[in-house]
């Protein structure tokens, strides 16, 4: 039987090898990888093209393609020693946060290179004591700040070492304290497993869990708004007791309490007045010493008693009480509106818990916000320092949630001491960029934690001992260049 001949012409199949095919395409000769399998549907061999492997000229003969030139080229250079490690968080710490490496290094010179890459490891991976060896060895700070990897007994030694020097600590924190700015107090609960830290006492959390906790004392800047000094409490002891002693050991001549609404009792007020401490106590709506009567029959909105908040307009009454404290009512025009249509739409939709008697028993209070206080400032000032309580919640959903600090193991004081440090340098990074993203109005498109994950995919690779930036997306390309963030010059 005579052989078929091929449409080809010879220069082309001089190239041909087993196990590809020509291809012509628009007038161009290609070079195609392809392999038989037996299929056993229609039981009789088919074929699989695979990959081109470059083009065919009369002239030139065989081109390979451009990429498999690439994949030769970085096969023979690449198994041995290649090398991936993370970046872009890495190259946020030692520019975007260097303020805060320059006065640790100021405060801490033999221990802040371990306090950084402690902190990059909770930042990033939120990662418990035991996961930082691993996730380190993955990152490219250790590279960036020369030095060795370490082991989780090194971590821990490093942290009772940080733990037992509190004035060094103290000192840290205050180098971010300004004596004129409005500063704010709060505290929270952290729950503790360990049996031998001295903190860790059974009481009652604000979500009235009892439980072993020791409690998280803040101060908070309403001007930076950032987390400025924190102290460890025992979970016994009551706010109030040890507000004064953390604005003593702070070093603060001007402190306000900015309080939530279950804060409020005549005890708390009584033991605060007896302290000489200032304060900002919103009041629930149902509360006796407001009058609501009164309210409506002079007529909220009269006069010129109003301030612009957030483009809104605010409007306020002072009552001048007998303790020689104010109660000032505050009315926003806008909630009040949108509380009244939800109560209405609720009388419908759950008619067991709203009625429409109930409605005009509340309707006066809709839009109303009731602020106690000694402090001598305006209306306004007030009003503000209590609205900027709402980033102080930020600040504890970040401790709590976003870093994973709501509870502990660790089994030595000294030791928890220095985490608890760590962690307060890791809310300063958060805080930093949780301001920048609401500064540029990013918050509603891109959140703090999307910020990190996205930089964690920036990565550097190590080629013959030669680092490269790697490539990344161009979402995330666009994202550093809205935080003017460049990283092709490093």
């Amino acid at each position: 039987m005579k052989k078929k001949e091929s449409p080809h012409p010879q220069w082309a199949l001089t190239h041909k090898r087993q196990g590809t095919e020509l291809r012509y395409i628009r007038g161009r000769y290609y070079l195609y990888e392809y392999k038989t399998v037996y299929d056993k549907v229609k039981k009789r061999p088919r074929k699989i093209s695979g990959r081109l492997l470059g083009s065919i000229t009369e002239k030139e003969g065989f081109l390979p393609s451009g990429k498999r030139e690439l994949e030769q080229s970085m096969s023979a250079k690449v198994p041995k020693g290649i090398q991936c490690k993370e970046f872009g968080v890495t190259q946020l710490i030692v520019t975007r946060f260097n303020e805060y490496t320059l006065i640790l290094k100021k405060i801490f010179p033999d221990e802040y290179k371990d306090i950084l890459v402690i902190a990059y490891c909770r930042f990033v991976y939120r990662c418990p004591l035991k996961s930082i060896p691993f996730r380190l060895a993955s990152s490219f700070l250790p590279e960036q700040l020369d030095m060795k990897l370490f082991g989780e007994k090194h971590s821990s030694g490093i942290l009772n070492r940080i733990g037992s020097q509190r004035d060094k600590m103290l000192q840290y924190m205050k180098s971010f304290i300004k004596q004129e700015e409005y500063i704010l107090m709060d505290a929270t609960d952290v729950f503790s497993n360990s049996k031998n830290i001295s903190l860790a006492k059974s009481g009652y959390s604000k979500n009235l869990q009892f439980d072993t906790q020791f409690n998280l004392m803040y101060i908070y800047s309403a001007d930076s708004r950032m987390p400025l000094y924190y102290r460890l409490l025992p979970g016994n002891i009551r706010d109030v007791k040890a507000f004064k002693n953390s604005i003593l050991e702070a070093g603060l001549k001007k402190a306000v309490i900015v309080a939530d609404k279950g804060f409020y009792s005549e005890s708390n007020v009584k033991l605060m007045l007896q302290e000489q401490l200032q304060f900002i106590i919103p009041l629930k709506r149902d509360n006796a010493m407001i009058d609501y009567q009164s309210l409506i029959q002079n007529n909220f909105k009269s006069g010129t008693s109003f301030f612009e908040h957030e483009k809104r307009a605010i409007w306020y009454k002072i009552f001048s009480l007998d303790n020689g404290l104010s109660l000032i009512m505050y009315l926003d025009e806008q909630l009040r509106v949108k509380e009244d249509a939800d109560y209405l739409k609720r009388i419908k939709t759950v008619p067991e818990k709203y009625t429409i008697e109930k409605y005009h028993e509340k309707k006066h209070r809709f839009g109303t916000i009731a602020l106690l206080s000694q402090i001598n400032e305006s209306a306004q000032d007030t009003y503000e320092a209590y609205k900027s309580r709402m980033d102080i919640e930020v600040l504890f959903d970040s401790i709590k949630n976003v870093m994973e600090a709501d509870h502990t193991y660790m089994q030595n004081e000294q030791t928890l001491q220095g985490w608890m440090f760590v962690n307060h340098i890791v809310l300063q990074w958060y805080q930093y960029l949780y301001i920048e993203l609401k500064e540029k109005n990013l918050l509603k498109s891109i959140s703090v934690n999307d910020v990190i994950q996205l930089m964690t995919d920036v990565k550097k690779i190590r080629i013959d001992n030669q680092w490269y930036l790697n490539e990344f997306t161009s979402f995330t390309q666009k994202m550093m260049a809205k935080l003017g963030i460049n990283l092709h010059n490093t």
